[in-house]
């Protein structure tokens, strides 16, 4: 008998608590890094009843979820999975729940797994992914001008690219758990609550209809769950996309309004507690493509939920395409605060440079360098408000402020980088800064360190130090500027910045000639 351990099982498993159902896959991870598909099994659960209607998670539901986790983690034993290859996600609208930290706790100690809150950032970086593959798919879709909404349990998502690019992004506190729990006691008959919801998401979608008025648009793509799980009752699919007409969606929609819920249920084949969001949600998609004047509405192909699944499993956000989109974003937000983008663009090169290349010595995971090349683009946008304690102003606007593709937690630390990247250090008893762990405050030091001196590098706002290079010499960082032989201006704001840079990393920084 062998005395080898066995090999690492390549199968995988990822558990979700959405807005409406409690999925599972499994699968195998193949060598490309694809996921090949073994088991899927999704149960309801009224999560978004439950958060939309009355603030928190009913003990009852509390107790199925526990109960549906504990049966899945009995599939999961069957093929043979450690629980190290199993994760545990919730959906973003368990924050708004007023005891979501007990339910979160509740399912870690029924199933020994860590459960992880996806964030609103998350939300979008899979939405934009979903709809980034649609118009890889369909060159029509494409290479034009494509508007995608995502109309999801509590918020709107609004996704705009020009040939195949991301170009603006907004958010929207309208979602279709939200609109219904809103108007769940009207009386009336099926017209008039149709009419109920209209008016409910109206003042939503104009808002979203004049942000996006400047714009050419092409083509509408409706992404969701409910959408995407009644597209095939409307047309056929044709290169991953199904394309319904508003008149289509529009009959569609009051006919289902007239079934009461067991029809709505055998017609559709859903359970009941998904079938609570259809009519809102094909309503709201609805409402959007009358005010947007759409002819029709392109739908992706497949399971909105199964495959936001596949790509918690597969997805990485670091590759190059979406680090790039991310930062256009910043820089989006940076022209509506009206920062100097040269400034800005110049600093966040220096800063990913330096990120790159003293990777020895703060050994931060690559993440960091997409926070750190964000925060460089906005550090000013406080300018908007007062250049007297612009730092402080720039950490309120970005802490309020969503950014496209990063997390609540980066977001935070973009905010507290464009707060440290003057001269003030941070304190234990600074607000945000102290709600962080100490390993989290560790890396705000190590990149508000590198931030200062890309910053500094371009004191004048004038970009006159075109390029750099490092070299290390004892306990002294050189910087050669190739170019410039007179750096008077960008030592001194060196000097006067790098404190920081020399206690972390334990060098003192000079420019020299190159």
């Amino acid at each position: 008998m062998s005395d080898l351990p066995p090999p690492p099982s390549t199968e995988h498993a990822i558990i979700y608590v959405g807005a409406a159902s409690l999925s599972l896959i499994i699968g195998t991870r193949t060598d490309s890094g694809s996921f090949s598909l073994l088991e899927h099994l999704d149960k309801p659960l009224p999560i978004a009843r439950d958060i939309f209607r009355q603030g928190s998670i009913t003990r009852s539901t509390v107790e199925q979820a526990a109960g549906i986790l504990k049966d899945y983690l009995l599939t999961v034993r069957e093929y043979g999975l450690p629980l190290a290859n199993v994760r545990l996600y919730n959906t973003n609208i368990l924050s708004e729940a007023a005891n979501h930290e007990i339910f979160l706790n509740r399912l870690q100690v029924s199933t020994g797994l860590i459960a992880r809150l996806i964030d609103d950032g998350d939300m979008t970086r899979l939405v934009y992914q979903i709809g980034l593959r649609m118009l890889k798919k369909n060159p029509s879709l494409r290479e034009g001008h494509t508007f995608v909404s995502h109309i999801g349990p509590g918020n709107t998502r609004a996704l705009y690219f020009k040939n195949g690019r991301l170009s603006t992004y907004s958010n929207y506190r309208l979602g279709i758990y939200r609109a219904r729990e809103a108007v769940a006691g009207a009386d009336g008959e099926a017209a008039q609550h149709l009419n109920h919801l209209e008016e409910h998401i109206r003042g939503v979608v104009d808002h979203l209809a004049q942000d996006y008025s400047g714009y050419q648009i092409d083509n509408h793509v409706a992404i969701g769950a409910e959408i995407q799980s009644v597209a095939a009752e409307l047309a056929s699919a044709r290169q991953g996309a199904f394309r319904i007409t508003e008149t289509e969606l529009e009959r569609f929609t009051e006919s289902l309004a007239q079934l009461n819920p067991d029809e709505l249920v055998r017609k559709l084949h859903v359970h009941y507690t998904g079938g609570e969001g259809i009519i809102p949600a094909l309503q709201t998609n609805l409402a959007l493509a009358r005010r947007f004047g759409d002819e029709a509405l392109w739908v992706p192909e497949g399971d909105f939920q199964r495959e936001l699944m596949l790509d918690l499993m597969t997805a990485s956000p670091l590759t190059a395409n979406f680090q790039d989109e991310v930062v256009q974003a910043a820089c989006e937000i940076g022209v509506r605060y009206k920062t100097d983008r040269k400034h800005a663009d110049h600093v966040a090169a220096f800063a990913q440079q330096l990120f790159r290349e003293l990777q020895h010595l703060h050994a931060l995971d690559p993440k960091y360098e997409l926070v750190l090349r964000v925060a460089a683009v906005l550090h000013e946008v406080g300018m908007f408000i007062s250049p007297r304690e612009h730092h402080k102003h720039s950490l309120y606007i970005l802490l309020q402020t969503e950014i496209f593709g990063l997390s609540t937690a980066d977001r935070e630390m973009v905010a507290l980088l464009a707060r440290y990247h003057r001269r003030y250090n941070p304190e234990p008893n600074h607000p945000t800064f102290s709600d962080l762990t100490r390993e989290e405050r560790m890396i705000v030091f190590k990149l508000a360190a590198l931030l200062r001196i890309a910053d500094a590098l371009d004191r004048t706002h004038a970009q006159r130090i075109k390029t750099i290079q490092l070299r290390p010499e004892g306990s002294r960082l050189n910087i050669l500027t190739p170019g410039v032989d007179d750096t008077t201006v960008e030592q001194i704001a060196i000097n006067s910045k790098c404190d920081l840079f020399r206690e972390i990393y334990g060098f003192d920084v000079l420019l020299t000639k190159g």
